[in-house]
């Protein structure tokens, strides 16, 4: 992999002691977006020195956390869970230790907040995913550390960036997605209830919530907002719907947002066969003969389902032509960075996805820890490929649509504005009541407004750039509104 220099001033680091560079792979060589940025020391590696640099410079890292959305911290000296753990708290005091993922996973002595990350058999893939999308509030964000790499092939923990994902989703597929939602179901056992050769219920209920006693999960999860029944035998069921796309919290932008692909019957036969193109280990080969044949018999043939599933909203069985599109367009845009000892990867958990490649390696040692978590919004704007042209004066949007889905628990609270706050907000939408009556006469208090005029802003820049010219005239943007408004 190349080192991509990037050009930064001291200023806006804040400390000249870090080079900033991007890491490439072969996606970026062909022409994608470098992925994730990386973080290396110049002159001290010491733990200290990453520490007071990480808490100098958290509102930058945060930043470009946004931007990239992820950060490779390469070269600096953590060689255990507590120097995970005392770096991350110098860049996020808020870490949490509630853990309601799918994974077994073993919190790493000495440490409060150090998780070994996923406990399954290391030559099975862990798909893509956004840790606890599936929950009320996953993690804002997630950090990963590696005390111990991979000496065999595979073992990455490969990264998609989500919001092109869901650009790259076939249109009819992406709106029957919107239209329906989707639906999980979550089966965990009791522990040792049963032995199983489905590596997604290897996570029993009592240790998923630290208790054997019913009444206080189901505490737990009243508290946490989630739904649970029980079945005959001690079996922990949970049923819930949500929408497959989220609007980034803080960049507005739309994000492939659940666990779908993780929790299909196809999931491990899919990411063997594609780990094994990849790499070209025959062991993949082989292991993916046999879980292809375990699944086609339970899954396919008897009709069994997975401990986790998942299905559109209305119950509707989601294909596996589906799937594969869905598929299609999450590996496309993966990246792949071999671990190094004492790397750290900070990950923007609301944009950034994450995956484990199968390996042979048992000694390889990954920990993880994440942020305190962040209330998922049912707010959704899509803007899907908006495309101006300027042609003869004119400006041809060839698709826009939007979608406003409100909270029903969300609603506007009273107003703590003084009078004289109230008059300069008044004066402020007087101000856009004028320009807007050029402009086709749309109303600044309208819900999705402030969306609208971003994407037209958007369409404008992109008619400029391709027309080449400096300004649209007036007439020009009247065209745009009305087009808009139609």
């Amino acid at each position: 992999m190349n080192m991509v220099s990037l050009d930064i001033s001291k200023r806006s680091i804040g400390l000249d002691s870090v080079n900033v560079s991007f890491l490439r792979d072969e996606g970026t060589q062909a022409g994608k977006k470098p992925f994730p940025l990386v973080i290396t020391p110049r002159w001290e590696s010491s733990l200290s020195f990453l520490t007071t640099w990480m808490e100098a410079n958290r509102a930058w890292l945060d930043e470009r956390l946004l931007q990239y959305g992820a950060v490779l911290i390469r070269g600096f000296e953590i060689d255990s869970g507590a120097d995970m753990q005392k770096a991350m708290r110098s860049f996020q005091p808020k870490l949490n230790n509630t853990y309601r993922g799918t994974s077994p996973r073993n919190l790493i002595p000495g440490t409060e907040y150090i998780f070994s990350a996923a406990e399954v058999p290391v030559n099975y893939p862990i798909a893509q995913h956004l840790e606890m999308s599936f929950l009320p509030a996953p993690p804002k964000q997630l950090f990963f550390g590696c005390l111990q790499p991979s000496q065999s092939t595979g073992g990455e923990t490969a990264l998609a960036d989500f919001r092109k994902v869901y650009q790259d989703l076939p249109c009819d597929l992406r709106q029957k997605l919107l239209e329906k939602g989707v639906r999980y179901t979550r089966t965990h056992y009791k522990q040792g209830a049963r032995f199983t050769y489905d590596v997604a219920s290897m996570l029993s209920w009592s240790e998923l919530f630290g208790t054997s006693d019913k009444a206080t999960v189901e505490r737990m999860c009243a508290a946490e907002g989630t739904p649970v029944q029980w079945t005959g035998d001690d079996t922990f069921v949970s049923i819930t719907q949500a929408s497959p796309y989220q609007l980034h919290p803080v960049t507005k932008e739309p994000v492939w947002f659940n666990h779908i692909q993780v929790f299909h019957w196809t999931t491990f036969t899919a990411e063997l066969w594609f780990s094994w193109k990849r790499t070209r280990d025959w062991r993949l080969l082989i292991h993916c003969f046999f879980v292809t044949c375990f699944c086609l018999i339970k899954y396919g043939m008897l009709g069994h389902r997975m401990s986790l599933h998942s299905t559109f909203g209305d119950g509707e069985e989601i294909s596996v032509a589906e799937m594969n599109k869905i598929r299609h367009a999450i590996h496309r845009n993966m990246v792949f960075s071999r671990w190094e000892k004492g790397d750290v990867m900070l990950i923007d958990n609301f944009s950034t996805s994450h995956g484990r490649q199968p390996t042979y390696d048992k000694g390889r040692k990954i920990v993880v820890a994440w942020a305190d978590p962040m209330v998922k919004t049912n707010e959704f704007v899509t803007n899907t490929t908006a495309v101006a042209i300027q042609n003869e004066a004119r400006i041809v949007v060839n698709e826009s649509e939007f979608v406003h889905m409100e909270n029903p628990q969300e609603r506007t609270p009273p107003s703590t504005l003084t009078k004289e706050e109230s008059d300069v907000l008044q004066e402020q939408l007087s101000t856009k009541n004028s320009i807007l009556q050029n402009y086709g006469g749309m109303n600044p208090q309208d819900e999705i407004f402030e969306s609208t005029i971003l994407v037209m802003k958007r369409i404008v820049a992109e008619a400029e750039r391709k027309s080449h010219k400096k300004s649209f005239s007036q007439p020009s943007l009247m065209h745009l509104s009305q087009v808009w408004e139609s």
